[in-house]
Parts: structure tokens; sequence; C-alpha cells
């Protein structure tokens, strides 16, 4: 079994449906004038591959890989128009850090991926509380669960906690 109740064969037939459409997408990619109108399909196919690939613990540099390259288009994608793609590069960010986190001998390089896509998601969250609080709360969440990890920086840890409990309540309360 694979996460959320998809089976071994469910999580073969999905893998086979993304890369049937990651094909199409970097062919129209390609070869369409434009190629910023498919590379967002791209980015975004790349990174749901990422997410069902690492659900297979073997498979874990591949799923690395497609965050990458999912990664390095978002970022392009962000300089031109950051309002529309900077949610996405923060939604990878914080996907390539639960995978390398994985690992403790990467937890200073998960961390830097949790810090840069907090700082993100605490930017966008100025401008829309509503919707970019609950990313904000679930970093906050994840980097607390990560310095947990270091027996010497409980208090860091609990602190990350406080402010993602803060987080939440606030959003219960008001949206």
């Amino acid at each position: 079994m694979l996460g959320r109740g998809v089976n071994v064969e469910g999580a073969e037939a999905y893998e086979k449906l993304y890369q049937e459409a990651l094909k199409t997408y970097r062919e129209l990619a390609q070869n369409y004038p434009n190629p910023a109108v498919y590379l967002p399909d791209v980015a975004m196919t790349l990174n749901n591959l990422g997410l069902l690939v690492a659900a297979e613990s073997h498979r874990r540099d591949e799923a690395e890989k497609l965050y990458q390259e999912a990664l390095t288009i978002r970022r392009e994608l962000a300089q031109n128009n950051p309002a529309v793609y900077l949610p996405d590069v923060a939604g990878t960010l914080n996907n390539l850090g639960i995978l390398v986190a994985d690992d403790r001998l990467r937890h200073d390089e998960a961390e830097k991926l949790y810090q840069e896509a907090l700082t993100i998601r605490r930017e966008l969250a100025e401008y829309n509380p509503a919707v970019y609080l609950p990313d904000v709360a679930m970093t906050l969440n994840n980097l607390g669960v990560l310095v947990a990890a270091d027996s010497l920086r409980r208090d860091e840890s609990e602190k990350l906690y406080q402010e993602a409990l803060k987080t939440y309540r606030e959003l219960a309360q008001n949206y």
C-alpha cells in the first residue's frame, strides 16, 4: 500500500498517466511558440510525479530529480510572474524539504529548503492570509519536526510548533 489508500498497482497506473502527460506537456512546451504557456503544466506534472515516486523509499533519488526539475522551471516562471508562480516555488521547496529531511545527513539542506519556503509563504500571507496562512503553519510544523530531531534545539522546535499552533487557531477563529 502507498499513501492515501493507493495500492502498488494503482500507483503504477497513476505513474503511467503522469509520464504520458509529462511527455505531452514537454512536447507542447518545446514546439509551441511560447513555451511559458505549457511550462507550468510540465512543472506541475513533475512535482506530482515526484510526490508519487517519493512514496517508494527506493526511488527517492528519482523523486528528488523530479522535484529539482520542477523547482528550476517554477523559479524561472516566478522571475517573470511572481504573484502567480511563487506559491508553486514554495510548494516544491516544501516537498523537496520533506524528501531531503528523511536523510539525517541532509538535515541542514532540508532546513534551508523549509526556511526558503517559509519566507515565501510569509510574504504571500501578508497579502492574502486566508489563502496562505495554512501553508505558513504547515511549513512551520515541518520545520519544527526537523529541528526537534536535534536534542539541542528543542526550545527552537517548541517555538516553531507554538507559532504553527497560534496560526492554526487564528485561521480557525477568523476564516
